[in-house]
């Protein structure tokens, strides 16, 4: 299973979620939902908040195995 840590790094980072939102051009509603998995970003979206994050994209997300 494949879970979004996008919230964490948020958290982890020097960015409001506010900038970011405005920065990737994306409702705050639509950030809230990448960070708790709800929806997904695009590739080109993923790649711009990692750049943004100083992160690769692969940090983004976590790979959980199912019990």
């Amino acid at each position: 299973m494949i879970i979004s840590v996008i919230g964490d790094r948020i958290k982890e980072s020097p960015y409001r979620r506010e900038y970011i939102s405005k920065h990737m051009g994306v409702s705050r509603n639509t950030l809230s939902n990448w960070c708790t998995g709800k929806t997904y970003p695009t590739a080109p979206q993923l790649f711009k908040l990692a750049e943004l994050l100083d992160v690769k994209v692969d940090d983004l997300y976590e790979v959980k195995e199912e019990d």
